[in-house]
């Protein structure tokens, strides 16, 4: 008989912006909703998938990597914002059929590395936001948060070409999965999501100081 010992301190994240979101732990295992957007607003990148119609791939499945933000450092909106180009298929692909999936975790930090855990391993917790692409008018109130949540995260976006048709969109959610313990995914609603309120230490830290607890050895004998 085993008994799973689960301690986790510390997350240092690392930003385009140079920028770090400090909390003293990790949201409780039990918290799924909190967990769902802490990671969420941790990350500055994701795999969006979706259902391609591109030339020779019509009708089957695909991922890309985006730079994301939910929100400024320390201001989490839990609304995933994408900054993406018409020329680029998958704005084109979503245009046509706006379903889609966002996947992202903790393995985007040194979290992961630090405590010696797999990608696949339930600790290095991930999370799955499934819903519709939707694009972003201009000279809107949410245009202006989404630009300011993405330049801020990704500071070389100013500078990309005007003349590409860069436009901003996010996924609406529908559906919220999270992996970060074992025993499988659990299913948070998108109410519970949205109303968890993100309260960091600190909005920024200077430099990652990682106070590593050692994880070697997560499963001990009574």
């Amino acid at each position: 008989m085993k008994t799973l010992i689960y301690t986790i301190f510390g997350l240092f994240s690392s930003f385009g912006s140079s920028e770090f979101i400090y909390t003293t732990d990790l949201p409780p295992v039990d918290d799924v909703a909190r967990m769902a957007r802490y990671i969420v607003h941790t990350a500055d990148w994701c795999v969006l998938s979706h259902i391609t119609h591109q030339r020779n791939a019509t009708g089957y499945p695909m991922g890309r990597v985006f730079s994301m933000s939910d929100g400024p450092v320390g201001k989490s909106s839990g609304t995933p914002y994408i900054y993406t180009s018409f020329f680029d298929a998958v704005p084109r692909d979503l245009k046509i059929d706006p379903k889609c999936a966002i996947t992202v975790s903790l393995v985007q930090t040194d979290y992961c590395k630090n405590h010696d855990l797999d990608p696949e391993n339930p600790l290095c917790a991930q999370v799955m936001l499934v819903g519709e692409y939707e694009f972003i008018k201009n000279n809107t109130e949410e245009w202006d948060f989404a630009k300011e949540a993405l330049f801020t995260r990704h500071p070389e976006m100013k500078d990309w070409p005007v003349g590409h048709g860069f436009t901003f969109g996010k996924v609406n959610i529908k559906n919220v999965q999270i992996v970060d313990y074992f025993g499988g995914s659990k299913y948070p609603t998108v109410p519970e999501y949205y109303n968890v309120t993100l309260t960091p230490n600190r909005k920024s830290f200077p430099k990652i100081t990682y106070n590593a607890i050692p994880m070697n050895d997560i499963l001990r004998p009574n």
